[in-house]
């Protein structure tokens, strides 16, 4: 069991979300910044999908209740194990009755904590007052409070030889996209503008959108489109101009135009950059964005060597 002890961040419990049910409108949700989650968990050796904590800027501590592994990924926190560093991108051992602690991020906006088996989100404990049995994440969920007990999941192994680390990949803010099916309907200006000018996020953005802050776009006439399906990803552009990229939390349809979407393989450079930074988009073919799906694949093969008899 992990009890948590303080907290001064937004803590969720997220796993990969909810995939085939937007049809239902149901937002995919999960975590926002997937790839840090899926780096989390194979570090711990749990499903991908396993349930991990996802928090923002701020701190927060926990005891842990039993011996187990935790793996921190995403943005670069400080934290440590009673007074025992453990890096961003590594796994660490935590004994029974020691707490860790978290605080930041120096870079990024969201990290990961994925425990050894995940989290038992099917049998979590009551908090203060408030039962949170299968309560988790965007759609039914709440913010972990202090109080609030985890269990984790039970496995057959429970423990690893050594501690392991990996070498994120680093965050450059090109976020490769394919045209959306609306670009043709946008002026010569404004499309050379989405394309070659850098956008600044704002700081109005969440877990449902980034809004994204510079020249105006519009559409070269007044167009009244039908609601259609989106997801995360999908850049639309409201009337005031200024793009929104969806994220994990978005809704399933819209009307706004959509420019583009940013493929799938970056959409976690959108998550991890901060209000002010700058964010330029690549026009990419579908074989260009193939190609990125590969480039993570091989990212985690390489890993699973590097791990293995470990």
């Amino acid at each position: 069991m992990i009890h948590i002890e303080q907290v001064n961040s937004h803590i969720t419990i997220q796993d990969l979300g909810r995939a085939g049910v937007a049809h239902l409108g149901i937002p995919i949700g999960g975590a926002i910044d997937k790839q840090a989650l899926l780096l989390a968990n194979r570090l711990m050796a749990n499903p991908d999908n396993s349930a991990a904590l996802e928090f923002s800027a701020g701190e927060f501590s926990l005891r842990f209740e039993t011996n187990t592994w935790v793996a921190l990924c995403g943005g670069h926190f400080d934290a440590s194990i009673n007074n025992r560093p453990l890096w961003n991108g590594w796994r660490g051992k935590v004994n029974k009755g020691e707490t860790l602690h978290v605080r930041g991020p120096k870079k990024g906006m969201y990290g990961y904590l994925a425990i050894m088996g995940g989290i038992a989100c099917e049998t979590l404990l009551k908090g203060k007052g408030t039962d949170i049995t299968n309560q988790f994440g965007g759609h039914h969920g709440r913010y972990l409070r202090a109080g609030d007990n985890l269990n984790i999941e039970k496995i057959e192994c429970n423990n690893f030889s050594r501690p392991i680390g990996a070498v994120q990949r680093v965050n450059d803010g090109i976020l490769r996209a394919l045209p959306g099916p609306e670009l043709p309907l946008f002026s010569p200006s404004s499309k050379k503008a989405f394309w070659h000018t850098s956008w600044k996020v704002s700081n109005q953005s969440n877990r449902m959108g980034t809004r994204l802050d510079g020249h105006p776009l519009a559409t070269e006439t007044d167009i009244n489109l039908r609601s259609h399906g989106v997801m995360p990803g999908v850049v639309q552009v409201p009337p005031n101009g200024q793009p929104i990229v969806l994220m994990a939390d978005a809704q399933t349809t819209g009307g706004y135009p959509r420019i583009a979407c940013v493929i799938a393989a970056d959409l976690w450079k959108v998550a991890q950059t901060r209000p002010g930074q700058a964010l330029i988009f690549q026009h990419i073919t579908p074989s260009q964005a193939q190609s990125a799906n590969y480039e993570w694949q091989q990212y985690h093969y390489r890993l699973a060597r590097a791990m293995d008899g470990s």
